[in-house]
């Protein structure tokens, strides 16, 4: 790995929670989103599915601004703000019959609209901090903690939440069909609970990125601290690459892991570090800017499933791999709910 002196404008504030005397908010938004949480059935990549809340990885649910209700045919439908397609898509891995989106309450409005209040006074991010429309809360570190490898039990993988191309001819493009997130807008993720370490990797353009990386930091996510995406990290630019020269190239995060309780772990993982870990359980609130919308069925929180229904509402009918997903999933919740397991 070269030596470098490239700038990162991401970061995090340790006692953001505190410093701002938003305890009862994050209280409160906790306590909601918690208390109604809803296990999805969740289809890894090259995976077979699987209850989200039995992930090595994590269990997620979305809640998003309500722009709109209508009733159609008797049924109340909801047209709600939605991190849901390209990079970051809320449905990736995750079966139409379980991508719940529900609209924000009262109380979530409240702590959406003063941490946007808190950032936007920062005059070097108030360009960066638009409306938050859309948050996605994940539990991370529920039963997934695996014996042999605790401390490479990872939540996510490497990626960008906003997705750029290059290429002489149109030069930096951020491709809007492609992105859900709004053009140039900073996420904002709280944590609660246990310690997350998050990596972030600086990757030469035009190249294999697991194989040019020109640069990795780490940034520790503890109780009570705010984590500021910065677009600009994600944006492909001249950097410098560590001898005066410089090179194309942005910075992709994710690696995602619980920090280690056990004192005696460095490199090397040991069955101790399972022990000591057994209960942790790290909870984040990741607030964004989102260009996009869903019309969902307000009795079931997620998109209209049958044909007729969709035909009504102008919306292209489920594929058969869609419905076939949706058919194992009603299987699997049936014995998860019967059995526990």
């Amino acid at each position: 790995m070269r030596r470098n002196k490239s700038r990162l404008l991401s970061g995090v504030n340790n006692s953001f929670i505190t410093d701002n005397n938003l305890h009862d908010l994050v209280s409160t938004f906790m306590f909601e989103a918690v208390s109604n949480f809803k296990v999805t059935v969740d289809f890894p990549l090259n995976n077979g599915g699987i209850i989200s809340t039995m992930r090595p990885a994590r269990a997620r649910n979305n809640y998003g601004l309500k722009l709109d209700e209508f009733h159609r045919n008797g049924t109340l439908y909801k047209e709600i703000v939605s991190y849901g397609t390209g990079s970051g898509a809320t449905s990736v891995g995750t079966t139409s019959i379980t991508n719940y989106l529900m609209s924000f309450t009262a109380q979530m409005n409240d702590l959406r609209n003063q941490v946007f209040s808190i950032l936007h006074n920062y005059q070097y991010l108030a360009p960066f901090v638009k409306e938050f429309s859309h948050c996605q809360i994940s539990i991370n570190g529920n039963k997934g903690l695996e014996r042999n490898k605790t401390c490479n039990t990872t939540q996510t993988g490497m990626h960008c939440d906003t997705v750029y191309s290059f290429n002489k001819t149109h030069g930096i493009v951020c491709p809007l069909n492609i992105n859900s997130q709004a053009t140039n807008s900073i996420v904002a993720i709280i944590t609660v609970g246990h310690s997350r370490v998050i990596t972030f990797e600086r990757v030469a353009c035009n190249s294999d990125p697991g194989n040019n990386i020109l640069e990795r930091r780490y940034f520790i996510l503890s109780h009570g601290s705010l984590f500021i995406l910065h677009p600009l990290d994600e944006r492909p630019a001249l950097r410098d690459r560590g001898s005066g020269s410089y090179t194309l190239s942005y910075w992709r995060h994710g690696g995602v892991r619980l920090l280690c309780n056990n004192p005696e772990c460095k490199e090397k993982c040991t069955e101790a570090c399972h022990d000591a870990n057994e209960y942790a359980c790290s909870f984040s609130l990741a607030f964004r800017t989102c260009v996009h919308k869903r019309v969902i069925d307000a009795s079931t929180n997620v998109d209209p499933i049958s044909d007729e229904d969709r035909s009504h509402l102008h919306l292209s009918p489920l594929t058969d791999l869609q419905k076939e997903k949706n058919e194992i999933s009603l299987h699997m919740l049936h014995e998860y709910n019967t059995n526990g397991d």
